[in-house]
C-alpha cells in the first residue's frame, strides 16, 4: 500500500515563459468601439450594487440551476465550483490533481478500493465541521437517488459503494479497476449533510437559493435575482484562505457586445467569450487587459442521426437523411474550416478533427493528412449522387422519397460567431442543393431542443478536462437523447472500447484504444467538428492586478476546471490570497506553448509505483465535461 499525499496549498512551481498576467494600474482613458448597431449595454436588469472590493463578471448565459446535483450549464457549474469544495481538484499550474477536502489518497493492491483521508479542521461556512460523512452522503445521493443523478451520474458509474469508515476517512469501492477514479472525485462538489438531509425527497426540485447558502468553497452564495445576477460573498472559513474580493457578482447581459461595452464603461470588471473584433478593440483600450487563452474547448455541429434511446424509443423530429453516414460525410466535406477560423474566429482557433483538443497532447486525435476529409464541394456532390440523393428541378437535392431536403440549423443568440458561421454553412450546403433553415435562439432553448431531439443540426461545444474518459463517455448509447449526451450516435463496438479503456492500466495501450475510439467517431461522422477555440477575455486592469490562469502558461481565467481564476482575483493595492499561486508564476495568455502538463493525473499514481498484476497503474486523470460544460 502506498500513500499518495497532496499538498495543502497550490504547489509552487518555477516561473513559466512570458510576462505576468497581472499589470500595473493603468489610466482611465477609454476608447470606444467602432460605430455599429449596438444593443443596450445595460445588463438584462439592474443588479443590486454591492459594497467593498467587488468583482463583477459579465455573463451571457442564464444562471438557472444552483443545485449542484442539477446544474448542467457552464455558468451554473462555474458558480457551483465557487460554492462547494471537492475532494480533489486540478491545480492551476498544469491541471495535476491536488488535494482539496481530501489531503491524501491510497489505492488498494487490486485497484478497486480507494481510501481518502480528509483534511483536518476544515469547516462549512456556518462553522460546522466537514467530515467524511458529508462525502458519503453526497456520493450516495448521486448513486441511489434518481433526483440527484442529472449532473454527475456518469462520474460515479463505476462506483460500487462509498462509505465513511470514520469522520476523517472515506472508502470508495469500484465495480472494476477504473483508471479515472481520481478524476471522478475531482468533479463532484461535496454538500453539507446537515443542510441537505431534509431535501432528499424533493432534491430534484430544490433550487438552493435560500441565502446565505452553506458551502465550503471560496465564496458563499448570498443573493439571487432571477434572470439578472447572482451575488457571492467571500467565505471567511475557506480552508485555503479568504479571497481578497469581498463580493463576486455574475451579471447577465444579452450578448458579448453589451458585455464588452459594459467593461469599457466600467460597469463590469471581467468579460469572456468575446468576438475577435471585440477583443481587438478592448486590447487597445486603456485600463483594460485582454488575453487570448489556450482553451480546453471545441466547437462542433451536432446532427440528429436518428439513433434510438436506451429504451428503444425514438426521440425528436430529425430529418431521416442524417441517419445515412454517406450524407453526413458529404456535409463534412462541404465545410471550409480554414475560412471559418480566418473569417469568424479571426485566427484565434485551429481546425478540429475530434473530441480531445490539442491542449491535451497525450489524448488528442492523430489524423493523417491522407485520411482527412478536406473541404471539397465537388467531392461532396459526388458522394450525394452516388448515395442516391439526386437533384431535382432547380438544383434542389432530393431525399430518397423525392422530396427537397431542408435542414434546420440552430444557433445561440448570445454568440455572434455562431450566426456568422451559419451564413457560411447555408452557402456551402446550398452548393449541394441542400436548403438550411437557420434559427438563432436563447441558449436555454437550444439545449432544450437538442435534448428533446427537435432539430436537425445545431452548433454545440464542450469544455474538456485533463482525462478523456468523460468526454468519450458522452458518446455512449445509453446517453442518446439525454442532456448528458453529445453526438447522440449509438455504436455498441464503441461502447465496448470505452469500457476497455476505462480498465486499461497501461497508459500506452489506453492511448491506442482512445485513438481507435476517436477514429471510429471520425469515420462515422458523429459530428461536424469545426474548431479548437481560444478563449478571448478581458478585465479591468485598473482595478485588478492579478488573475490566476489555468494552465498558468497562457491559460484562461474563466471556464476553468476549478475556482482559481476567481479565487486568485487580486484588487489593486492588495496582495494575492494565501492559497493562490504567486503572481510571478503567471504568464501572458497570448504566449505560445505545446499544451497542458497532461501527465499530472497519471503521475500521482506512477510516482507511487503502485503495481497491479505486473502493470503500472498509468492513468488517473479525469475531469467531467458533460452537459455542465456544454454551451
Amino acid at each position: 500500500m502506498v500513500r499518495v499525499v497532496a499538498t495543502g496549498k497550490q504547489g509552487r512551481k518555477r516561473s513559466r515563459r512570458g510576462p505576468a498576467i497581472g499589470v500595473v494600474a493603468a489610466a482611465l482613458g477609454m476608447a470606444m468601439l467602432p460605430a455599429v448597431a449596438v444593443p443596450d449595454v445595460a445588463p438584462v436588469a439592474k443588479a443590486e450594487q454591492p459594497q467593498g472590493k467587488v468583482l463583477r463578471v459579465a455573463v451571457t448565459q442564464d444562471i438557472k440551476k444552483l443545485n449542484p446535483f442539477q446544474g448542467t450549464s457552464l455558468v451554473d457549474t462555474q458558480v457551483g465550483r465557487l460554492m462547494y469544495e471537492f475532494l480533489v481538484i486540478p491545480n492551476a499550474t498544469d491541471s495535476t490533481p491536488e488535494g482539496a477536502l481530501a489531503e491524501s489518497w491510497t489505492p488498494s493492491q487490486d485497484g478497486k478500493t480507494w481510501t481518502f483521508k480528509m483534511r483536518k479542521g476544515v469547516q462549512w461556512s456556518d462553522g460546522q465541521p466537514i467530515t467524511a460523512k458529508d462525502v458519503e452522503f453526497t456520493y450516495n445521493q448521486i448513486m441511489t437517488n434518481p433526483g440527484a443523478k442529472d449532473a454527475n451520474e456518469v462520474a460515479v458509474a463505476s462506483f460500487e459503494s462509498v462509505k465513511a469508515t470514520d469522520p476523517e476517512t472515506v472508502e470508495i469501492r469500484t465495480k472494476f479497476v477504473n483508471v479515472a477514479v481520481i478524476g471522478s472525485v475531482g468533479e463532484i462538489p461535496i454538500v453539507p449533510e446537515h443542510v441537505w438531509r431534509d431535501k432528499v425527497a424533493g432534491i430534484k426540485d430544490f433550487k438552493n437559493e435560500q441565502t446565505p447558502v452553506v458551502g465550503s468553497g471560496p465564496y458563499v452564495l448570498s443573493g439571487v435575482e432571477s434572470g439578472r445576477s447572482v451575488t457571492l460573498k467571500a467565505n471567511d472559513k475557506f480552508w485555503r484562505g479568504r479571497p481578497k474580493v469581498d463580493t463576486l457578482q455574475m451579471v447577465k447581459y444579452e450578448n458579448t457586445e453589451a458585455a464588452s461595452q459594459a467593461l469599457i464603461k466600467g460597469d463590469a470588471d471581467l468579460v469572456y467569450n468575446l468576438t475577435p473584433a471585440q477583443y481587438r478593440t478592448l486590447e487597445k483600450t486603456s485600463g483594460i487587459k485582454a488575453s487570448a487563452g489556450r482553451n480546453r474547448r471545441f466547437t462542433e455541429i451536432i446532427m440528429h442521426t436518428g439513433a434510438k434511446k436506451a429504451d428503444g424509443s425514438t426521440w425528436g423530429t430529425g430529418n431521416p437523411v442524417l441517419a445515412d453516414v454517406e450524407f453526413r460525410k458529404a456535409l463534412d466535406h462541404a465545410v471550409n474550416r480554414k475560412t471559418l477560423i480566418e473569417k469568424v474566429f479571426g485566427g484565434y482557433a485551429e481546425e478540429a478533427t475530434q473530441l480531445i483538443p490539442p491542449v491535451y497532447p497525450d489524448w488528442t486525435f492523430k489524423l493523417s493528412d491522407d485520411k482527412k476529409r478536406n473541404f471539397d464541394i465537388g467531392k461532396a456532390n459526388s458522394i450525394l449522387d452516388a448515395a442516391g440523393y439526386r437533384k431535382g428541378d432547380g438544383g434542389a437535392r432530393l431525399d430518397k422519397q423525392g422530396k427537397p431536403i431542408t435542414l434546420r440549423l440552430l444557433s445561440r443568440n448570445d454568440r455572434a460567431e455562431q450566426a456568422q458561421m451559419a451564413e457560411y454553412v447555408k452557402e456551402w450546403f446550398g452548393q449541394l442543393g441542400v436548403t438550411v433553415d437557420h434559427k438563432s435562439i436563447a441558449s436555454s432553448q437550444l439545449n432544450d431542443d437538442t435534448t428533446s431531439g427537435n432539430f436537425d443540426l445545431s452548433f454545440s461545444g464542450w469544455s474538456v478536462g485533463p482525462d478523456p474518459d468523460n468526454m468519450l463517455g458522452q458518446q455512449l448509447c445509453k446517453l442518446v437523447g439525454t442532456e448528458l449526451g453529445d453526438t447522440n450516435i449509438c455504436n455498441p463496438e464503441y461502447d465496448r472500447l470505452f469500457a476497455q479503456q476505462q480498465a486499461e492500466l497501461n497508459k500506452d495501450k489506453r492511448k491506442e484504444t482512445v485513438q481507435r475510439m476517436q477514429q471510429m467517431l471520425y469515420d462515422n461522422v458523429s459530428a461536424i467538428m469545426l474548431s479548437y477555440d481560444k478563449l478571448l477575455e478581458a478585465y479591468r486592469s485598473d482595478r485588478f492586478t492579478t488573475f490566476v490562469t489555468q494552465p498558468q502558461n497562457g491559460g484562461i481565467i474563466n471556464n476553468q476546471s476549478g475556482y482559481w481564476g476567481y479565487y486568485g482575483a487580486t484588487p489593486v493595492g492588495e496582495t494575492p490570497p494565501a492559497g493562490a499561486p504567486k503572481a510571478a508564476e503567471q504568464t501572458n495568455s497570448d504566449s505560445d506553448s505545446s499544451g497542458l502538463g497532461t501527465g499530472g493525473w497519471a503521475a500521482i499514481i506512477i510516482g507511487a509505483v503502485v503495481v497491479l498484476g505486473g502493470l503500472g497503474l498509468l492513468g488517473a486523470r479525469r475531469k467531467r465535461v458533460s452537459a455542465d460544460d456544454r454551451e
